[in-house]
């Protein structure tokens, strides 16, 4: 019991797990739709942010500081989102969708928003697939990234 109570902010500390969403590429690709064509256009402003990857960057715009970020082929569909919420000095990642190919992974479009924010932190709740994003990243040279810590508010941190 003696050492619970030490111990008792390193459990804290960690990100709280949620089961994978197991899901068709189709299943991702309406849900991207959805999101993209439907949802943000409704409660958001839209803004053309450049191009990256041969890839369009658009974000959407919310009231409250939080953006959703859509990664847009030349055929006006989305491959990939991100919504993000202000965190601390940057952003935390929310809900994240990606169909499979594209030119590019997850761990480049995390890299990306840490390059437009400064700091990009973990959801705190993550699924096995949303971690094993955030472990690859550790793997990365060209960033750095800080586990969770009571430093970090119990989230990962991406920064360049």
């Amino acid at each position: 019991m003696q050492q619970l109570f030490e111990n008792w902010r390193k459990y804290l500390d960690e990100v709280e797990r949620f089961p994978d969403i197991a899901t068709s590429q189709d299943k991702i690709q309406q849900s991207l739709d959805y999101f993209y064509k439907e949802h943000a256009p409704k409660i958001g402003k839209r803004e053309d942010v450049g191009d990256w990857k041969g890839h369009k960057m658009i974000k959407f715009i919310l009231p409250n500081k939080e953006a959703f970020f859509f990664v847009v082929d030349n055929e006006d569909r989305a491959k990939a989102y991100v919504a993000v919420e202000p965190f601390k000095e940057g952003y935390a990642v929310g809900n994240v969708r990606k169909t499979k190919g594209g030119g590019f992974y997850t761990t480049d479009l995390y890299k990306w928003l840490a390059q437009q924010f400064g700091s990009l932190y973990s959801d705190i709740k993550q699924t096995t697939a949303g971690e094993s994003i955030w472990k690859r990243l550790q793997q990365d040279t060209e960033v750095s990234v800080e586990e969770p810590s009571e430093k970090t508010g119990g989230r990962w941190r991406l920064s360049k």
